[in-house]
């Protein structure tokens, strides 16, 4: 949706198509860090991103039955003056909004629902979408932004399949009303770990509501996909060593608003393209989730790809100027987004220091400006 709203700011005639039959309210929580906020201060999103956004003055990893402090991480304001930008959490359905009122202000009725891509025809002029519902549409340009089994990136680079990670998740979003006071702190997000495990909450809309996703380490494997009904006592059950906070947390979770998935990555690669068809965010580069960098990676992507299609001769120029903006940068987050998991779930936390958490600001990645790096 970045990419489609860079693109109509710029004046280009875009089309998306979901394959979900309408844009209703669904997902969860997501992390937008300074980069990748630095992107939407550039579509002139920054005073949005503001008022449905939480800036949490602090953030840190714990230990899942003391609540101790083991890395203190500043955010808030000090992310505001440190690198130009908020880090925001904030329920993915607000964010989707402010893109989709920006892309309709820009290029109405461009967005089409219930249309599920199943094949792409690429010619030497142009590529045929075909969807199920029969539909199929001509373009000069197609982006892939369809998640990892993407059938776009199927269409480019073959039958290579997402392999299971070694994770599978629980994520939630509970009402805070019904909590007790000790179900709060001064630490807005929090990531508590264990062996094996990780516990990640946090505030959004106005504190009216708690995101969790909640990682086990497994050799089981588990069926991929993001909204697979789970049940709120195999959580409880999986964390019942955690802190009371963490389980009081789960308890409060609404019957039906438990989902299990298992998480799937894919080797990362030195070509997301075709002649006249790129890739974008999980679909070009899956990530671990565990430096909560997957949508700031996709929001960077689509800002830079606007970028240099405006600024492009043909499409060969956009293809060689985009993967050489963003590939080398996307396996470095793949990378040490898996060491990021591999840390969090393998140490006992009573031995984990400052020294061991190689974290998302510390590897230089909040300096990245997508709206004005050189590309």
């Amino acid at each position: 949706m970045t990419a489609a709203v860079t693109l109509a700011q710029k004046g280009f005639k875009v089309n998306v198509f979901e394959q979900a039959p309408e844009l209703s309210e669904v997902g969860a929580g997501l992390t937008v860090t300074p980069n990748a906020t630095k992107g939407l201060i550039y579509l002139g999103l920054g005073q949005a991103m503001e008022k449905i956004g939480m800036a949490h003055d602090l953030q840190g990893v714990r230990h899942y039955q003391t609540k101790e402090m083991i890395v203190p991480l500043k955010r808030g304001k000090h992310m505001l003056e440190k690198y130009g930008a908020y880090q925001f959490q904030v329920h993915r359905a607000d964010i989707h909004d402010i893109l989709i009122e920006d892309l309709e202000k820009h290029s109405p009725g461009c967005i089409f629902v219930d249309h599920q891509l199943i094949d792409v025809d690429q010619r030497s002029d142009k590529v045929k979408l075909i969807f199920n519902n029969q539909a199929e549409h001509e373009f000069d340009f197609v982006i892939g932004a369809d998640g990892p089994r993407s059938t776009v990136r199927k269409s480019i680079l073959g039958t290579d399949e997402p392999e299971f990670s070694g994770y599978v998740a629980w994520r939630g979003i509970v009402p805070t009303h019904g909590l007790e006071e000790s179900d709060f702190d001064e630490c807005g997000s929090s990531a508590f770990i264990s062996p094996g495990r990780v516990f990640a909450r946090y505030l959004i809309r106005d504190a009216k509501e708690y995101n969790y996703v909640a990682f086990l380490a497994t050799d089981e494997w588990a069926e991929e996909g993001w909204s697979i009904p789970s049940k709120v006592e195999t959580v409880l059950e999986t964390f019942a060593d955690y802190n009371q906070q963490v389980k009081n947390i789960i308890s409060a979770t609404p019957p039906e608003g438990c989902y299990k998935w298992g998480i799937f990555t894919r080797k990362p690669i030195d070509e997301w393209s075709s002649e006249r068809v790129t890739l974008l965010g999980d679909a070009a580069h899956p990530l671990e989730p565990f430096m909560g960098q997957g949508a700031s990676m996709a929001i960077e992507d689509g800002v830079v790809l606007g970028r240099i299609i405006e600024d492009s001769a043909d499409f060969s120029e956009i293809i060689e100027r985009y993967e050489t903006a963003r590939i080398k940068r996307c396996h470095f987050v793949t990378e040490h987004s898996k060491k990021a998991g591999q840390r969090f779930t393998g140490n006992n936390p009573d031995s984990y220091t400052k020294e061991d958490h190689k974290n998302e600001e510390e590897l230089g990645l909040f300096n990245y400006d997508p709206g004005n790096v050189m590309v």
